[in-house]
């Protein structure tokens, strides 16, 4: 079977190449991406609230309902975090440039004023406007030569400043809101069982649920009387043992199941079912 890449933003983006880190720290950033070969089809989580700035190119996005939302030069989106995209990078041939921020809840909670209400708002992906003080401020921020592009408290004020330029504030402040209300209603349970089987961790799930991990893992442990980890490990053999008896190779099964890695693979599998995956499918024939 085709499996999708899956990647948690914006820390799969670290390891890109093409990728400037302007500032960064962990799930905050800002970064200036420069490709000279499309990213098509990888499916990305985003852990984080998401802006995307298009200096030239096209992006494509495609949320969890299906909609998609096209944005080209000097156009701006907005991506709150834990929306499921699979998007497209295009450059018609020439380089692809564009500006990506990313900031977490401590970051909305500041810029919110800590008052989150209850919020009646869907939490969608929207067009932001572009107005000149945003276009400053990215020209601005990419002329930048920081000699510590980790400094935490250059990058929470710079991300607390791009979010106060925003125009139409209230309605993209609503939009904030219902993405952090939402995220405490969202059913956590349901998600994971559509998703095991990608290569996300423990944290990534803890993160879309709106709990810190510990939270998260004490929170499920309770009610599933099993770690998160376990519970993951279990769904993730099972249905690779489903895929080795169907003839599919150990390293086919192993990437199926959200594994980049087949001796992991393999050790976990012995955990589960006390033998390796080749012998089960030798005691298969």
């Amino acid at each position: 079977g085709e499996s999708m890449n899956f990647y948690t933003l914006p820390q799969a983006l670290y390891e890109l190449d093409g990728i400037r880190k302007i500032l960064s720290d962990d799930e905050n950033c800002i970064l200036y991406k420069n490709l000279d070969k499309n990213m098509l089809d990888n499916e990305k989580i985003i852990t984080s609230h998401s802006i995307v700035y298009v200096v030239s190119g096209k992006v494509s996005v495609t949320t969890y309902d299906g909609n998609e939302i096209n944005i080209t030069n000097d156009e701006m989106l907005f991506m709150p975090r834990d929306s499921y995209v699979i998007s497209d990078y295009l450059n018609n041939g020439k380089n692809m440039e564009v500006f990506l921020l990313f900031f977490g809840q401590d970051i909305v909670m500041e810029f919110l004023d800590r008052k989150i209400q209850r919020s009646t708002k869907q939490s969608t992906i929207c067009k932001l406007e572009v107005t000149d003080n945003i276009r400053n401020y990215l020209l601005n921020i990419e002329k930048m030569q920081l000699d510590n592009p980790n400094n935490k408290a250059l990058l929470k004020l710079k991300l607390l400043e791009f979010l106060h330029l925003i125009d139409d504030h209230e309605n993209f402040k609503q939009t904030l809101e219902a993405s952090e209300v939402g995220k405490q209603t969202r059913d956590i349970e349901s998600f994971m069982l559509a998703h095991y089987d990608k290569n996300m961790t423990v944290a990534d799930f803890a993160s879309l649920s709106g709990r810190s991990l510990s939270t998260f893992n004490r929170e499920f442990k309770k009610k599933h009387h099993t770690t998160p980890k376990q519970w993951l490990i279990e769904k993730k053999m099972h249905k690779a043992k489903e895929l080795l008896e169907e003839g599919n190779t150990v390293t086919q099964s192993a990437f199926d199941v959200g594994y980049n890695n087949v001796s992991n693979f393999i050790k976990a599998y012995k955990s589960i079912y006390h033998e390796t995956p080749k012998t089960m499918q030798k005691n298969l024939l």
